[in-house]
């Protein structure tokens, strides 16, 4: 298996989507849009249905051995077009923030505990600021490595999040310092008219000072500013804690897509390679 590399399709009526493929043996290909929880939507002027009925052809391609596109909980156009041209999906839950009216407004919408513990991260002087800082990244990355390798987690390469950081128009790192160290961080994407909630990391010795809720808070506000409509929270793994966690928030269900596709050839190639491999076994 190769490394992930970027791709773009574009249709007909120059629509494009993008996305990333890894390369397999014999020219193969798996291709995901909107890979580790992002999502995937043509950004063009040409028409949605004409834009899906080629994206779609182009992925179902000789060479492809699979692919996969999340699509997002308000694009529910795009599923139609998709699910019509047959590919096959299953729902997907998150959680999100609608945002309407002032900041004001969301505090107020927060439960009394979220707010509280707000109220006391500004109290004892948490200093929460976006960074564009390689050395903030640096020692995120540490923390994460950290509890990653204790709690056994997959853990991206340090890379990964050097190359976000270039991304300063659609990615914001935001980072919680306090006695003189930093001891949070999270990752948001703007994902058009809403703002992502993608990866985070603290220091579990200054929990009881509750760096992630003046990190979201921050993020939240920072949503307000820029206009945004939802504030996604992401998908939970149906883990009940951190559902109720997001409902703290004022955050409600909100159900997308998850389309996957895989070759048909290709999977006969491996039954018969499995079958004979049985067989001589």
């Amino acid at each position: 298996m190769g490394d992930l590399i970027p791709v773009e399709l574009e249709s007909s009526d120059l629509m494009s989507v993008v996305g990333v493929k890894r390369l397999q043996s014999y020219g193969r290909q798996s291709i995901s849009l909107g890979p580790v929880g992002l999502y995937a939507y043509p950004s063009g002027a040409g028409e949605l249905e004409t834009a899906a009925r080629d994206l779609i052809g182009q992925l179902k391609s000789f060479t492809t051995v699979m692919f996969e596109w999340n699509v997002r909980f308000d694009h529910g156009e795009l599923a139609k077009e998709i699910q019509a041209l047959g590919v096959p999906c299953r729902r997907t839950v998150v959680h999100a923030l609608r945002i309407h009216g002032d900041y004001d407004r969301s505090f107020a919408g927060f439960n009394s505990t979220t707010r509280n513990l707000i109220r006391r991260t500004r109290r004892e002087g948490l200093v929460v600021r976006r960074s564009a800082q390689a050395q903030d990244v640096n020692a995120y990355y540490d923390l994460y490595e950290r509890v990653a390798r204790t709690k056994h987690r997959l853990l991206y390469p340090r890379s990964v999040f050097e190359q976000l950081l270039k991304l300063e128009e659609d990615v914001l790192f935001v980072v919680a310092q306090g006695y003189n160290k930093l001891i949070g961080g999270a990752w948001f994407f703007r994902d058009g008219d809403t703002a992502l909630y993608w990866h985070s990391e603290m220091d579990v010795q200054y929990a009881k000072q509750s760096p992630m809720y003046a990190i979201l808070d921050c993020a939240i506000r920072m949503a307000h500013e820029e206009g945004r409509t939802f504030f996604n929270f992401g998908a939970s793994s149906g883990l009940p804690s951190l559902e109720q966690f997001k409902a703290k928030w004022g955050a409600e269900p909100q159900y997308g897509w998850h389309f996957n596709w895989v070759n048909p050839l290709w999977q006969a190639v491996h039954r018969c390679k499995t079958g004979l491999r049985a067989y001589a076994g």
